[in-house]
């Protein structure tokens, strides 16, 4: 990944988080306001169990956090969070797509439609609604904005069991890649780590059945939140999702880059040639052999 020498600063920016309770959320909320920023935290559980959360963030010199407890299945819940947000902060900078479910019943002919609604809700048409109105808000006063959208490996690496959930995050990656064109003024960008230590995946016996899986590799929330001040600060990070694979090693995904598309029709050329030459000697051999 190549990172800009202008780095974006994150002091003094406000950062909207969805899914903030959660294990990524928390730590990616921490570091951000670790750096200077001030934080809307979202997520659907109870505001009781954001009372500790906020505390942390609240006794940091500078910066303040709000939570508000919404759902982001619901249109109404998606502009009342950034409501609440800019009345607090006036306005916002950044925006974190967390919040998102994993299927639990393996082969996806085992889920009912119900739970596949609302992995497609959550993990897909949320985010990119979030980021609809996000964009139309800064493009309506001229803002500079960074969106980050939390993807997975398995939008990138096709498995079973993982049919609905890596779809969606597939689409995700999709979506940030499609939404470069916002650049220089608002930045998409995505990470796509690999499993992470977290009570989504523990709870998951699709993950704990999985030969993917290693504990001793796994990904902290920490590593993860790392990679999302990464490409926020990366200037050129527009388009790009970054792959975390175990530990902090993290790689570019080129997909949908048009230098991979060369790339691939170049092997593919050359595979082609390749075989016709084989096939022209093994006719040339056939005929010495039959003279």
């Amino acid at each position: 990944m190549f990172f800009s020498a202008n780095p974006y600063s994150i002091q003094g920016k406000v950062a909207l988080v969805t899914g903030a309770l959660g294990a990524i959320g928390q730590a990616t909320s921490l570091k951000l306001a670790s750096l200077g920023a001030s934080l809307v935290l979202v997520d659907i559980r109870p505001e009781g169990e954001s009372e500790k959360l906020c505390e942390q963030i609240n006794q940091l010199d500078g910066v303040s956090a709000i939570y508000v407890n919404a759902d982001v299945r619901k249109s109404a819940d998606i502009e009342r969070m950034f409501a609440e947000g800019a009345r607090r902060f006036f306005q916002i900078n950044i925006l974190v797509n967390i919040a998102g479910i994993a299927l639990y019943k393996g082969y996806f002919t085992n889920e009912d439609k119900e739970t596949i609604d609302a992995g497609l809700d959550i993990n897909l048409r949320a985010p990119m609604e979030l980021t609809r109105l996000f964009v139309k808000e800064l493009k309506s006063y001229g803002r500079e904005g960074v969106v980050i959208n939390l993807t997975s490996f398995a939008g990138v690496v096709p498995r079973e069991h993982f049919e609905v959930y890596g779809t969606t995050k597939a689409a995700l990656i999709y979506f940030t890649k499609a939404c470069q064109y916002l650049a220089p003024q608002i930045r998409v960008a995505a990470v796509a780590p690999f499993f992470v230590n977290s009570p989504m995946v523990s709870k998951s016996a699709t993950a704990k059945k999985s030969s993917f899986v290693n504990r001793h590799t796994m990904l902290s929330a920490a590593d993860v939140a790392q990679a999302v001040v990464n490409q926020i600060e990366n200037r050129s990070s527009a388009g790009k999702t970054v792959m975390l694979i175990g530990g902090s090693t993290s790689l570019p995904l080129w997909l949908y880059e048009p230098a991979t598309i060369y790339i691939i029709l170049l092997i593919y050329i050359c595979w082609a040639v390749g075989l016709l030459k084989s096939f022209l000697t093994f006719g040339k051999s056939t005929k010495t052999l039959t003279a």
